[in-house]
């Protein structure tokens, strides 16, 4: 690990970072820790990167570790006071990142944040938690109180704890938030959601920062996530590299394109093919958003979990920048066309893979990267998943021009699963946005009808632009089951009409993925073959 001191001077205040060692960006899952201590001094961080097995685990499990600095060796809980605000902006200003592109921070993912607070800072991270919780995953908490301002500020949004030596009003007010119904000795939960939990360990915290934050990894920071799928967030349960039973192939210059160029993947078998491996299995590749990685959409999508059920091959590669995909195919990039292309190759020369059932996934920039490769390579591809994405309308034209020629060779059909959530930053879909070039684009391309998308949205267009011409409201998930799901289904022209195109609106879900997502997109996908001949098979249930 290495130490940093980073200052704001635009708002007076600083704060040290202890860094995990190796590369900037790591196709693993960073997860950042804010220490709350009432004290300014290094020396205590500095006595951490001296201790070699609390280094060795940090580096392993990517801890971004901030320390910020209090002023006058205290900090202020006031829901309402500078030390909160300046708290959340040193945070805010440390993952700044100017038009989203790689400007040298250690990124981490929005879901993988946590807080940990020592007496006061106690105090702060619990106001944090109850009143500002749109990015914290879990509190660790030493000592402190709860703010008596607290209960009238807070957004009354889930947020798990490890309380150690709290007073019982703080313990009260985070067994509420969690809506904790069931108890297993110091672990309160929710019986509906046990990722919403509040534990309060007997005795003593550890007494050394290092062993604190272990115990924190163990019991929290490894456990517990916050995906965006509502105004504030949600826990969920966590998926972190200690758990991984991935095939993964870091740095690996085997698959030739780009000039060897070096390239990161994770591959998941399920059983069912380690058992018969000769038996042909469908493939899916899920590719990443921009400044993702392979770890984060593994843990936010939970898509190894389908594959494992339903027994299919899944890939989660790293884009070849390592930052976002080459989707617009410029000359001066890396081309991740050919880098597909050669992980497609690679997975069928060593699985047994049903080259009629390949199917492309992804989210946000990858969702992009997938229809792209769809687009120019349909002869591959049985079908898509496309989650969370849109095309702009001044940009992507090359891949447009490579479709339209192939599909003069021959008349291919694509089906499309595409999904939207409702706190993103297109919705509702109008005339004009990128969603509706993308959707416009794929229904002329399967012969469904594109009617007019209104300028403005209506109850009509049901956020959608175009509502379905099958429309179907569901809850999908038990864990979260007020969390609704709309599919807008269209059809094609043809004799027998196809259900190539659809719209599913996930209600409250912002830039984020569901597990849910993949779960009823499998559901679409697992239907279709594309057959040597670039023809469509479509097989009924």
């Amino acid at each position: 690990m290495r130490l940093e001191l980073k200052e704001y001077p635009e708002i007076n205040r600083s704060m040290y970072v202890l860094y995990p060692a190796g590369e900037r960006l790591c196709c693993y899952d960073n997860t950042l820790v804010t220490i709350l201590r009432e004290s300014s001094s290094p020396e205590p961080l500095e006595a951490l990167l001296q201790d070699e097995a609390f280094c060795q685990m940090a580096d392993y499990r990517r801890l971004v570790l901030l320390f910020p600095n209090p002023l006058d060796g205290r900090w202020d809980a006031d829901p309402m006071g500078r030390d909160l605000a300046d708290v959340n902006e040193m945070l805010r200003l440390f993952h700044y990142m100017p038009d989203f592109r790689d400007s040298g921070i250690y990124h981490n993912m929005h879901n993988a944040r946590y807080l940990a607070g020592i007496g006061t800072g106690a105090s702060l991270a619990q106001s944090i938690a109850a009143c500002t919780p749109v990015n914290v995953a879990g509190i660790l908490s030493v000592g402190g109180s709860l703010h008596p301002a607290v209960p009238c500020h807070t957004k009354d949004a889930s947020v798990s704890a490890v309380l150690w030596n709290a007073d019982e009003t703080s313990a009260d007010f985070f067994r509420l938030l969690n809506r904790v119904n069931a108890c297993e000795g110091d672990l309160h939960y929710n019986k509906t959601n046990p990722a919403q939990f509040v534990r309060l360990p007997e005795g003593n915290a550890p007494d050394s920062l290092a062993a604190l934050l272990t115990t924190g990894w163990d019991v929290l920071f490894s456990r517990v996530c916050r995906p965006n799928t509502t105004e504030y967030g949600v826990m969920d349960f966590r998926l972190v590299r200690d758990e991984y039973k991935f095939i993964i192939h870091e740095d690996d210059t085997t698959l030739g394109d780009n000039n060897g160029l070096a390239h990161t993947w994770f591959e998941y078998v399920p059983e069912a093919v380690r058992r018969d491996p000769y038996r042909k299995v469908p493939l899916v590749i899920f590719n990443h958003g921009g400044a993702d990685t392979p770890g984060n959409m593994a843990n936010t999508t939970k898509f190894h979990q389908v594959a494992e059920e339903k027994g299919f091959l899944l890939v989660f590669p790293w884009c070849s920048s390592h930052w976002g995909w080459n989707m617009e195919m410029a000359d001066d990039q890396y081309d991740d066309i050919a880098y597909l292309n050669a992980l497609i190759e690679h997975m069928k020369q060593t699985y047994a893979v049903d080259e009629t059932r390949i199917y492309m996934a992804g989210f946000s920039n990858g969702s992009a990267m997938s229809q792209v490769f769809a687009m120019t390579n349909p002869e591959k591809v049985a079908a898509v998943f496309a989650n969370n994405t849109r095309f702009c309308q001044d940009r992507n034209m090359k891949c447009f021009t490579v479709a339209g020629a192939k599909k003069l060779q021959y008349d291919y059909r694509m089906p499309v699963w595409y999904v939207y959530g409702s706190r993103d930053v297109e919705y509702p879909a109008v005339r004009g946005s990128g969603q509706q070039v993308a959707y416009d684009w794929w229904k002329s391309y399967n012969n469904i009808p594109c009617k007019e998308t209104p300028y403005l949205a209506t109850p009509e267009s049901c956020g959608v632009g175009v509502p379905g011409d099958v429309i179907e409201e569901r809850y999908p998930n038990p864990q979260f089951p007020t969390r609704k799901v709309t599919t807008h289904r269209f059809f094609s022209r043809d004799e027998k009409p196809l259900n190539l195109y659809n719209y599913t609106l996930v209600e409250g879900k912002g830039h984020d993925s569901n597990p849910e997502d993949c779960r009823l997109a499998w559901e679409y996908l697992r239907h279709f073959r594309r057959m040597p001949d670039g023809s469509l098979k479509i097989e009924e249930d």
